[in-house]
């Protein structure tokens, strides 16, 4: 079954989190003056740790999944967006839940009660390989175990899973979804919220901001991987 998935990413929220990126941080290698070096620390110093804590948002070692979405192929919707406190690990495994729920919708029953199952979930996304990449990270550092195989990072695109950005751009391409979906003339997801704004949104406890974001990023995927699955050769 092909389900249509997206995630939203934050940096890590150890309490020891940004104060271990400072420990990382270093002036630049252009200064050479004791008065400069020590002008830095003063003036640009914080700003360049709170860069490098946020850029934790794209490494699966340090950052964290706070909301999913996914659709299905007959209009199943599901999304969640955890709040502060809440279990990264129970959010992960809920979605799984959900997915497989889904699979196991299709299965055939025949009148001798054997089942005929599709496949398992086949996931789709836009820039898929992070996002799953991401996701499978978090499985295996959080130790949650899914119902059904993700895809590792080394998977294939078009083989192991789908992806928009792929399908339309070729291998090492890129193409963003926004760009897609005005070319196509499909509604865009973007508006007053995008991925770098996510972080601060739940920190203001925007929970349900992030969510309707999140499943408008899905459903617009969706729509641009039907359009790219048509048949145009």
């Amino acid at each position: 079954m092909q389900i249509t998935f997206d995630i939203e990413t934050i940096p890590s929220q150890k309490p020891e989190a940004k104060a271990a990126v400072k420990d990382t941080i270093k002036p630049p290698a252009t200064l050479k003056k004791p008065e400069s070096i020590a002008a830095w620390w003063e003036n640009e110093s914080a700003a360049a740790v709170e860069d490098a804590y946020r850029k934790q948002s794209f490494d699966a070692l340090h950052g964290e999944i706070i909301s999913i979405a996914a659709t299905g192929p007959d209009g199943q919707e599901w999304v969640r967006c955890r709040a502060q406190g809440q279990s990264e690990a129970e959010l992960i495994a809920a979605f799984g839940e959900a997915a497989q729920s889904w699979a196991d919708g299709a299965a055939i029953r025949t009148p001798n009660g054997k089942i005929y199952r599709d496949a398992e979930p086949w996931l789709i996304g836009h820039n898929t390989a992070f996002d799953l990449g991401f996701l499978w990270r978090r499985c295996a550092l959080l130790d949650v175990q899914l119902p059904f195989a993700l895809p590792t990072p080394a998977a294939r695109a078009g083989k192991d899973y789908g992806c928009t950005m792929a399908t339309w751009a070729g291998f090492g391409g890129k193409v963003s979804l926004d760009a897609l979906c005005k070319g196509m003339g499909i509604e865009t997801s973007k508006g007053d919220l995008d991925g770098s704004k996510v972080y601060d949104a739940w920190l203001a406890g925007e929970y349900d901001r992030i969510a309707t974001y999140n499943l408008k990023d899905v459903k617009a995927t969706a729509a641009v991987w039907e359009r790219l699955n048509r048949g145009h050769g």
